[in-house]
């Protein structure tokens, strides 16, 4: 059996062109029935770009007409750039179309007009020059967020990486060469290799993208199911789980709750009651400190925790809060201007190191105080300092 029967690249780009459509179709799938991360569309598109390219290149071995050569030339071009957009849209967010316009307009105004006038060589050249960096930029973009999922990013970098480097080998051979002129598609050890590579590395790229696009997933169900919707502050679960541990005397919580704040929602509504409750919160997080962990507990009730502290900077915080909240300007849905106050109860750790609920339950009992005494203040509740 000649070597010929043994590798048979033209089949081999039938079945590339069939597992990189299969993979692309199961991408679309796993995205609407999850409306999964947007990179993931952008990939498939980059996909699908390509199998048409694998296709547009199987008809022109077998006709050898120039206009298959330069449609899949381009084709190749402009899936290796979706591709890269979508790298660079998992990486940054940044929107394809600013990735892919500028990359592949010069390229499509220049390469085709080059490839019509018999310089093809010439072009295959600059193609897998380009299409080889794009893959390499590809496996570094990714790295970056390597810290996501490790193993997953870690094995996808290297596919792009491999497949990077082998379209770089093709260009490398063609320019040894030396032949500007070729008029059929080239065929060497590189061209060999490089469909062996692209080859395997379509269907693990296909299965990895799958994979990490589930983990982001499941990572934003987890963050969901720990953070309040009206105001994206932590929530209970989520004090509950960051600090089920003993408090020390160097440890604090502020329990804040507005004050007649069911008078807001009977006079101004429910909506402007939202309105003031996701004011708080923003008040709350500009005069806490970087460090501080605020959570909105429920209701009009929230809870910040603060962490080697004394009482004089957990005072200080408190106070910037309140104080902040009472010249916080509210409208409602005439346009009147109205104002809000938000009473606290602070509470300490202590040598015995109490648990969270036990501080909690200290700071709500100087919180009813705070209330008692009329609002609008801060009260502390009793600590044992340490012996």
């Amino acid at each position: 059996m000649g070597t010929a029967a043994l590798f048979d690249t033209n089949s081999i780009l039938l079945g590339t062109a069939i597992s990189g459509l299969c993979l692309s179709l199961t991408v679309f799938a796993f995205w609407l029935s999850n409306r999964g991360s947007a990179f993931m569309i952008t990939w498939a598109c980059g996909v699908i770009v390509l199998v048409s390219h694998a296709l547009a290149l199987y008809f022109y071995t077998r006709t050898g007409l120039p206009a298959l050569g330069i449609l899949a030339n381009a084709l190749l071009l402009v899936g290796s750039i979706c591709i890269y957009a979508s790298a660079r849209q998992f990486e940054s967010g940044r929107k394809p179309l600013a990735t892919v316009l500028p990359l592949s307009v010069p390229y499509l105004l220049l390469m085709p007009p080059v490839f019509a006038l018999g310089y093809d060589g010439v072009v295959l050249i600059a193609a897998n020059g380009l299409v080889g960096l794009l893959f390499i930029l590809m496996a570094a973009a990714y790295l970056r967020r390597r810290a996501e999922a490790p193993l997953s990013i870690g094995a996808l970098s290297v596919l792009y990486a491999a497949v990077g480097l082998s379209f770089t080998l093709c260009g490398v051979v063609l320019l040894a060469e030396g032949t500007w002129t070729i008029g059929y598609p080239p065929d060497n050890w590189a061209e060999r290799l490089n469909v062996v590579v692209a080859t395997i590395a379509t269907t693990g790229i296909g299965a990895l993208t799958l994979s990490l696009d589930q983990t982001r997933l499941a990572d934003r169900h987890h963050v969901e199911a720990l953070t309040d919707p009206m105001t994206g502050l932590m929530n209970r679960r989520a004090l509950l789980a960051a600090h089920d541990v003993p408090f020390n005397a160097r440890k604090a919580v502020v329990l804040f709750d507005l004050d007649h704040f069911k008078q807001v929602n009977d006079r101004h509504g429910h909506a402007v009651g939202d309105g003031v409750i996701r004011r708080f919160a923003e008040v709350a997080r500009q005069n806490g400190r970087a460090g501080d962990y605020l959570v909105r507990l429920g209701g009009e009730e929230f809870v910040m925790v603060l962490d080697a502290v004394t009482p004089e900077q957990v005072r200080k915080v408190a106070e910037r809060v309140v104080v902040g909240f009472a010249k916080a300007e509210m409208t409602n849905d005439a346009g009147e201007v109205f104002f809000c106050t938000v009473s606290a109860g602070i509470a300490f750790g202590d040598a015995n190191r109490p648990s969270l609920d036990d501080v909690l339950a200290r700071a709500d009992r100087a919180l009813y105080q705070a209330k008692r005494n009329g609002r609008n203040r801060i009260e502390t509740g009793e600590w044992r300092l340490v012996s």
